[in-house]
């Protein structure tokens, strides 16, 4: 569960203009906005150049760093904001007001490639509670990502002929964007994605259960077999583990969704998905795990905010013609 679900920081965080970024290309790049980021952040709690910048940061409108944390712990980062804000009352007028900066225009953010004519989905990980419940450290814990499927590979979620009745599988590419990439076992922290060659069984099939007018009816059945024993088979990357950890995921989905023939556009999507996992990754805090347990996938229409267009986990290795990457 995340620190920023406590009553205390809800409040506190008030009394801030809070901001939240994906900080790989804030740590790494060298355009004007990740430059002021890092200036700042250097003088953070890892205290030096280089590696990573992940944590909490409290800082001035210009830069000048106030206090900053790396925790779970709602206690320990709300002393931190706390610290922060004192020490921001006695900041001179001048460094509590904003830099004049030029217009801040990046290259390019994997956000640049939002499908905005696609469909786009948000999904919801968590851990399914045992009969009898089995609770340990951060088994409470969620996640969230998005999956992103550009206007021009929509059509392939589509029958050749909208007729109720029509059964069809989806493509080899669906298949492996979602099995690889979003039924992975990333509810405690970060994971590795499953490689095509280790999706030892994958099925999706749509059926047209109902057309009135330009309102087309869908339901979705699938199941998927994904082990990953051995080498890392998805080249040198980010997401290179540092040593191999045997794991694996088997689920079984099911959904609807209703598509408007007239604009396009999906107007409905639901899917759920259990997935039994067995295994960990390097990073997924499975160390306090049973080794095997369930969980729970629940994929819905994404909204509008700008936190709805926040991209995929693993949206660099997609390895889509219509993504830039940075």
């Amino acid at each position: 569960m995340s620190v920023w679900t406590d009553p205390r920081l809800i409040e506190v965080s008030k009394k801030f203009i809070p901001v939240a970024d994906e900080v790989w290309r804030l740590q790494r790049s060298t355009e004007l906005d990740a430059i002021l980021f890092q200036n700042m952040a250097n003088q953070g709690h890892y205290q030096h150049k280089g590696g990573t910048r992940q944590g909490i940061y409290i800082c001035s409108a210009d830069g000048t760093f106030l206090s900053s944390i790396n925790s779970l712990s709602p206690d320990e980062v709300l002393e931190t904001i706390e610290d922060g804000l004192n020490k921001w009352e006695f900041l001179p007028q001048k460094n509590k007001k904003g830099q004049d900066l030029p217009n801040i225009n990046t290259t390019n953010r994997w956000e640049n490639s939002y499908p905005e004519h696609g469909l786009v989905l948000t999904s919801f990980n968590t851990d399914l509670i045992s009969d009898p419940p089995i609770l340990v450290e951060r088994s409470e814990r969620r996640n969230i990502d998005h999956v992103w499927i550009h206007e021009t590979e929509v059509a392939s979620l589509l029958p050749e002929e909208p007729k109720v009745g029509i059964n069809y599988s989806v493509p080899e590419f669906i298949k492996n964007r979602l099995f690889c990439f979003h039924l992975v076992d990333n509810v405690r922290g970060q994971t590795l994605p499953f490689a095509p060659q280790e999706i030892k069984q994958a099925e999706i099939s749509l059926t047209v259960t109902d057309l009135q007018g330009s309102m087309l009816k869908l339901q979705i059945f699938g199941h998927s077999d994904a082990r990953a024993d051995g080498d890392w088979l998805l080249g040198q990357n980010d997401w290179t583990p540092s040593y191999s950890l045997n794991h694996g995921m088997k689920t079984q989905l099911m959904g609807s969704a209703i598509f408007d023939l007239k604009i396009n556009k999906f107007t409905e999507f639901e899917m759920v998905a259990i997935g039994k996992r067995y295994g960990k990754t390097e990073l997924n805090s499975r160390e306090f795990s049973p080794d095997t347990s369930y969980l729970g996938f629940y994929f819905s229409l994404a909204g509008e905010k700008d936190a709805d267009k926040i991209a995929p986990a693993f949206v660099d290795i997609y390895n889509a013609e219509w993504i830039k990457k940075p």
